[in-house]
């Protein structure tokens, strides 16, 4: 289960390869979630990756993969 923060998230994550072919960086996230720092979305890409939602290629530019779909 997701908060509605993390829901959000997964949201734009998917919204935003869809309309772009491709996933937003990390600095846009923070921007678009109104978060105040970059470890802040470490912390919820992190939680959503531990949940198999996405997963996190490290060392990657904009190396996130949406695994499965919210229930």
């Amino acid at each position: 289960m997701l908060t509605p923060k993390q829901l959000k998230l997964f949201n734009y994550l998917k919204q935003y390869k869809k309309q772009n072919n491709y996933m937003p960086t990390f600095r846009e996230i923070k921007d678009y979630m109104s978060m105040k720092s970059l470890s802040q979305v470490y912390n919820m890409l992190g939680y959503l990756d531990w949940k198999k939602y996405i997963k996190k290629h490290e060392n990657m530019n904009r190396g996130i993969e949406i695994l499965k779909e919210v229930a």
